[in-house]
């Protein structure tokens, strides 16, 4: 099955959306202790609120962005898209995971 551009949409909107939603959430709300693995102990909840949830949000963010523009490519580069998308989304879980167990610590 080829990919369209309503899958496209459908992944930026649901899984970008929902990662912003997230993200932001864990950024201006200061709410970095709903993290899984988040100890009071190891952890700087301020620290870990700006920099996993800036990583969060701005992946979502990036994940939408990528939609917008193929709303405006030709039909041939859709798979190319969602492969951005999906490799965007991946890295910028893993680098909230770097940030979260290395540099958030006290």
């Amino acid at each position: 099955m080829k990919p369209d551009l309503t899958g496209i949409l459908m992944f930026a909107f649901l899984g970008g959306g929902i990662v912003t939603f997230i993200g932001s959430i864990i950024k201006f709300f200061n709410a970095g202790d709903v993290l899984n693995f988040y100890d009071e102990k190891i952890h700087d909840k301020n620290k870990v609120s700006k920099i996993v949830g800036n990583d969060i949000f701005y992946t979502g963010l990036g994940i939408i962005l990528i939609a917008i523009i193929s709303i405006f490519l030709n039909n041939k580069y859709y798979y190319a898209m969602i492969i951005t998308q999906t490799i965007t989304l991946l890295m910028g879980l893993l680098l909230s995971c770097y940030h979260f167990f290395w540099t958030c610590k006290k």
